[in-house]
């Protein structure tokens, strides 16, 4: 077997290993693909799970006829395919001939067990169009009784009354810190928490900060308190997932990195392009609200997509989520936002974040979202939207290694809710 060359086009295979309390089960199927485990289940008989923290390149490969095999059964017509060893990692090319005699034994067979990922529907382009949308895919889940409306629909937990108060006196223009204080004040964990925050190394302020009204005037500010106590006491509300997939970070892990990262980009970015940095902040902390709704909503369907998810790691969310539910967790979790009367900034931002050439309302704000995602993700970045915003790509790249270089004081951070939560 000859190594790849970077001019082959040849399929490039992924292996995914599973298992189930009786044995294990090795799957390889184009890279190209998605692994449907709900086939893998019906050829077997048997409810396997992935057993790694699967990663975008893969399991490494387990030598043929040492463990039951299943590989996707389109490779038999490929003319070649590029197999990546667990020896050194890199990718050999062989005919689908030699594939076929590689994995010949009694153990392995050749069998439909992938998607190609553009056979996959994408999500509907209009937020208009969303809540018909997701309805009409709730319809598929039997457990699910129907109604016309969809908050009818879905046992949505209630906003914490914190969150109302909040919401209701960031549409009071008159309002200031004494206000905001007392509005927070209601709320000893929420003060707590956002004392704890603005006390946080990563801010580096002088001194002790002793009251919320220290942690506005002398710290956050008026706006960025105010965001930040939006979005803690809205996370507040639900609960943490403990069945998601195994190769997410924390929730609030990655909604607090993903806050001070939108935080550095709108503070690099021309003064004149710049939107509230506080709403910038809020929206990269919610950027995952969707996430948490359907592990607060939609438990059981939560657990599969968890494990088509570990099973697909180098796929996107988006692509995994449109097979398994027929709708984003950025069209449920905007459509909640909406719900609740948060700014339409915000929501509109989060529901527009995978989308890099939507230039509707408040597409500044959306573009910047993904830029922080795909930066966090390290994916490629499409050129006209940093060109859009006005950074380069240096530049917010030089903001992301800030935000890790910070990562101590952002798990400290992130410590402190997880434990106001518990």
């Amino acid at each position: 077997m000859e190594p790849s060359s970077d001019r082959q086009t040849s399929q490039k295979l992924r292996v995914v290993h599973l298992a189930d309390h009786t044995g294990r089960l090795q799957v390889i199927f184009p890279d190209s693909h998605m692994l449907d485990i709900s086939a893998i289940s019906r050829l077997t008989k048997r409810r396997f799970e992935p057993v790694t923290n699967a990663h975008k390149s893969g399991d490494p490969l387990l030598k043929p006829n040492t463990v039951a095999t299943i590989l996707e059964a389109s490779l038999l017509k490929e003319a070649a395919v590029s197999i990546q060893t667990k020896s050194n990692g890199q990718y050999h090319d062989i005919s689908a001939a030699e594939l076929a005699e590689m994995f010949s034994g009694p153990l392995n067979r050749f069998e439909n067990i992938s998607i190609h990922h553009q056979l996959i529907k994408p999500s509907v382009e209009n937020h208009e169009n969303d809540e018909e949308q997701i309805l009409q895919a709730l319809g598929r889940f039997q457990s699910i009784r129907l109604k016309q409306r969809l908050e009818e629909t879905l046992e949505i937990p209630p906003l914490p009354a914190s969150s109302h108060r909040i919401i209701r006196l960031s549409t009071d223009h008159t309002a200031g810190t004494d206000e905001l204080c007392e509005v927070i004040a209601l709320d000893p964990s929420l003060a707590a928490q956002v004392i704890s925050w603005a006390s946080s190394p990563y801010y580096g302020a002088p001194g002790n900060i002793e009251s919320v009204e220290d942690a506005v005037i002398r710290v956050l500010g008026f706006d960025m308190v105010m965001n930040l106590a939006l979005g803690l006491s809205m996370g507040n509300g639900f609960q943490t997932p403990e069945d998601g997939p195994r190769h997410y970070e924390d929730f609030w892990l990655g909604s607090v990195s993903n806050a001070v990262l939108m935080e550095a980009l709108v503070k690099a970015m021309p003064a004149k392009n710049r939107p509230k940095i506080g709403h910038a902040y809020l929206a990269g902390l919610l950027h995952n609200f969707g996430y948490l709704a359907i592990s607060t909503i939609l438990l059981p369907h939560f657990s599969i997509l968890s494990r088509y998810q570990e099973a697909n790691a180098h796929l996107s969310s988006e692509l995994i989520e449109m097979q398994i539910l027929h709708f984003t967790k950025e069209q449920l979790g905007s459509w909640l936002l909406r719900y609740w009367s948060l700014p339409d900034n915000i929501w509109t931002a989060i529901r527009y974040s995978k989308k890099p050439h939507y230039y509707g309302e408040h597409a500044l704000l959306a573009k910047l979202l993904y830029i922080s995602n795909q930066l966090r993700t390290e994916e490629e970045i499409e050129p006209s939207v940093l060109v859009e915003v006005g950074l380069t790509l240096e530049e917010a790249q030089t903001c992301r290694d800030t935000v890790y270089q910070s990562s101590t004081e952002l798990h400290k951070m992130v410590a402190l809710i997880n434990k106001m939560n518990a």
